[in-house]
This record gives C-alpha cells, structure tokens and sequence, in this order.
C-alpha cells in the first residue's frame, strides 16, 4: 500500500470510487487548492465530515476517504468555482499535516482488488442478485424507468459501484467505505440490501394502494 500527502476537501458527503462530485467552492482556502490543482494536477481526498462544518475550519474528518480528480472546472462571477471531479481509490488517514492554507493530510491508498475467495465469490453473487431488485423498485417509487446498469466484476469495484446507487444515510456508505476485506464489504452490502430492498417493498405496496385505490397492491 502506497503513502501519499495531499488536500484534503471534508465534506458532509461519502464519495466512492467512481462516483461524480459536483462542487461549488467560495472559500478562499479551497479556492486555491482547486488552482494549484488544476496548474500541476494530481489528486485530493474527500473525506465525511465526523465533527463540525463545511465551512469555516475545523471539521474533524473520519478516517477513511476516496481520492478524487478534477474532470471539470469554470470560475463563475464572484470568484467562485465550480468544479466536476470523480472518485479513483479509497484511502486510510494516516495524520494531519499543518494546512497550507487547506487541510493536508497523509494517506495509505488502500489496495482495490485481488484474488477473491469462494466465500466472496458467493457474497459477490448475493448482491448481484439483489441490486436489481433493488433499482427497479427504488426507479417504482419515482414512476420512471430506467435500465439496470451493468455490474462490474470483483470485489472492492462491486460494492464501490452499487454504493453509488444506494440510497441511505452517509453513515451508513461511510461505515461500508471503510470495511477493508472485500468478503466483509460484500457481506455488508448484501445485509443493507436486504434491509432497504424489505423497506422498498412496503412503501412500493403502500403507493399503490394510494393511488390504485387497493387494487394493483402485490408485487
């Protein structure tokens, strides 16, 4: 696992790999890091928010976090800039660095694959099958449709990708952004599931009964 220093941005948001992070900065700090990025590149990391604000200083990050990249950025009038970036690996929070002017920090980039075992591989099966039913009811709710996108392989990038999609509290996609073993992030996932995939039924019958009048209420 490798070490590196960089920004850090905290946020009252989880970012996963692969995810997109729209941002709008004003803080003159983060309005710095956002150009000395873009003038050499490289990456920052975003981190949840465990104590404090987004604005102001400080916010006391958890520990773990995603590292991201800038795919887009326009200033807008005021100074303001708004920026597009994409999450690229987990990260570990090794210590604090003093500010410069923004939080800087110290990370282990957290490995994303390897050979998965017999009892991921079931886990992994377990949460393929139920992201579907996962998607279309929560697409049900909203009365549109949507094709389920294609899950990719392995471990860390499944969970990663169908964290993307949950909906549920930031909490919750923190405590599953941390969980290191893939098995033990699978297993997670699949236990989250079941328990938003129980509640989505329940509402998804309760909306039809609201608007069918009871008629049209089984799954």
């Amino acid at each position: 696992m490798s070490r590196i220093e960089i920004p850090l941005f905290p946020l009252k948001t989880v970012l996963f790999p692969g995810g997109e992070l729209p941002l709008l900065i004003f803080e003159e700090r983060y309005r710095t890091m956002a150009r000395e990025l873009l003038e050499r590149g490289g990456v920052f990391g975003v981190v949840l928010i465990k104590h404090g604000n987004e604005v102001g200083g400080g916010a006391v990050p958890h520990d773990y976090g995603t590292t991201a990249v800038i795919e887009e950025a326009e200033e807008t009038t005021g100074g303001r800039i708004r920026l597009h970036a994409r999450g690229v690996h987990r990260f570990r929070l090794v210590r604090s660095l003093p500010p410069r002017p923004y939080p800087f920090g110290e990370v282990e980039i957290l490995e994303d694959e390897g050979a998965m075992s017999s009892v991921e591989l079931r886990a992994a099966e377990t949460v393929r099958t139920m992201f579907p039913n996962y998607f279309r009811l929560a697409f049900s709710l909203t009365e549109q449709w949507a094709r389920t996108p294609e899950l990719p392989p392995g471990g860390h990038r499944l969970v990663d990708f169908v964290m993307r999609w949950v909906q549920t509290d930031e909490e919750v996609k923190q405590r599953i952004l941390e969980i290191e073993p893939a098995g033990e992030r699978l297993a997670a996932l699949a236990e989250l599931l079941d328990d938003l995939l129980a509640r989505l039924r329940i509402q998804v019958e309760q909306y039809r009964r609201r608007k069918f009048g009871g008629f049209g209420a089984q799954n």
